[in-house]
C-alpha cells in the first residue's frame, strides 16, 4: 500500500496525483491524503518558487495531460481537504479528485469557496446537501488539521510525498517506478 500527500495547489502534486489516481484505477493500493503544506488558513499570492516549480514541471504535466496555468492566488485548502477525505469513503474518489485538480489548475478555480467545492463535488455525483453540511462542519474541519498535524510530526513536510514502508519518498517518481514500489510492499 502506497499513501501519497497531496495538496491541489502543488504543481507537484497536480502530476503525482493523476500518476498514482491511474494505477490505483488499475486496481494498484493507494491510500490519497490531503496535506496543506502552506498551513495559513488564508489567500497567499503566488511564490517565486511556485511560479519556478510550474515552469519547470509543465512539460512533465502536459505529459500527464494536465495543463498548469498560473494561479492568481495560492487559496487555503482546508476546506478542499475535508472534502476530499470524505469523497475517498466514496466510488465518486477519483473523478472528484481530478476534478479539484483541473479546476484549480486549468480554470483557476477559488478551492476556498465553498460554492466551487460543492459544484465539483455534485458535478462528480456526491450529494449537495450532504457536502455542504460537511463543508459547514467547523467540527470536521477541526480533525482535518489534526491529522494534518499528526503528519507532521511523523515527518511528511511537503507534498507530493510516498509513504512506503514506513519510509517517506519523492512522490514525483515515474510510472513504472510506482508500480514496482507499490508491488513491492
Amino acid at each position: 500500500m502506497l499513501t501519497i500527500f497531496h495538496d491541489p495547489t502543488s504543481p507537484a502534486s497536480a502530476i503525482a496525483v493523476a500518476r498514482l489516481t491511474t494505477l490505483a484505477t488499475d486496481g494498484v493500493a493507494v491510500t490519497f491524503e490531503g496535506f496543506d503544506h502552506v498551513g495559513v488558513d488564508a489567500t497567499l499570492p503566488v511564490d517565486l518558487d511556485t511560479l519556478a516549480m510550474i515552469d519547470r514541471l509543465a512539460p512533465t504535466a502536459a505529459a500527464e495531460g494536465i495543463v498548469l496555468r498560473r494561479p492568481a492566488a495560492l487559496p487555503p485548502t482546508g476546506l478542499v481537504h475535508v472534502l476530499l477525505a470524505h469523497a475517498e469513503t466514496t466510488p465518486e474518489r477519483h473523478v472528484l479528485r481530478t476534478a479539484v485538480y483541473r479546476a484549480f489548475w486549468e480554470d483557476g478555480a477559488d478551492l476556498a469557496d465553498r460554492s466551487v467545492l460543492v459544484g465539483l463535488a455534485t458535478d462528480s455525483g456526491l450529494d449537495a446537501d450532504v457536502v455542504t453540511a460537511l463543508l459547514d462542519d467547523r467540527l470536521a474541519l477541526a480533525a482535518r488539521r489534526r491529522a494534518m498535524t499528526a503528519h507532521r510530526r511523523e515527518g511528511v513536510g511537503g507534498v507530493p510525498v510516498i509513504l512506503a514502508s514506513r519510509t517517506l519518498v519523492p512522490g514525483l517518481l515515474p510510472v513504472d517506478q510506482l508500480r514496482a514500489m507499490a508491488e513491492s510492499v
